[in-house]
């Protein structure tokens, strides 16, 4: 396969890999909240904590957030295609691993660091609840990245 095919292929699945995931992690994460579990809107808390304010939160927050998860879905893709694992299921064990492991940080960071720091008091409290919700929310994210890989014809 020459190199532009290649790119088109990558670049393709992680696009779609980004948006399906980023889609899982908010629909994990609302099913949590929906649920009564845990509250909050991490798109509103996200967009707040870089414009200061509620005015615009959610639109920045959405911007941020899908440009992270189509950014992110490029390192786990380019990740699973170096280590030679795109085909299912260990594309779908890599990504669940990723996820894993890229929850525990997000989470650890929000419970304990972010939330400290937020300019709104609404977000100021994070608990563990918090927490593992972001975290179900990753390894959601790094799942449905696997399964795009992995179902990818042309990786």
């Amino acid at each position: 396969m020459n190199l532009a095919m290649f790119l088109v292929n990558y670049l393709g699945t992680a696009l779609v890999a980004g948006v399906f995931g980023g889609l899982a992690m908010e629909g994990a994460m609302w099913l949590i909240a929906k649920a009564g579990l845990a509250r909050g809107d991490m798109i509103l808390a996200l967009g707040s904590l870089l414009t200061k304010s509620r005015d615009n939160a959610y639109r920045v927050g959405l911007v941020v957030h899908a440009t992270a998860a189509l950014g992110f879905a490029l390192v786990y893709t380019l990740l699973m295609i170096t280590l030679g694992l795109t085909r299912m299921p260990l594309s779908l064990m890599l990504g669940l691993g990723a996820g894993v492991l890229h929850g525990l940080l997000v989470s650890l960071m929000l419970v304990w660091v972010v939330s400290d720091r937020h300019p709104l008091e609404e977000f100021k409290e994070a608990d563990l609840l918090v927490g593992l919700s972001h975290f179900a929310g990753h390894v959601a994210y790094g799942a449905i990245v696997g399964v795009v890989v992995g179902l990818s014809p042309g990786l």
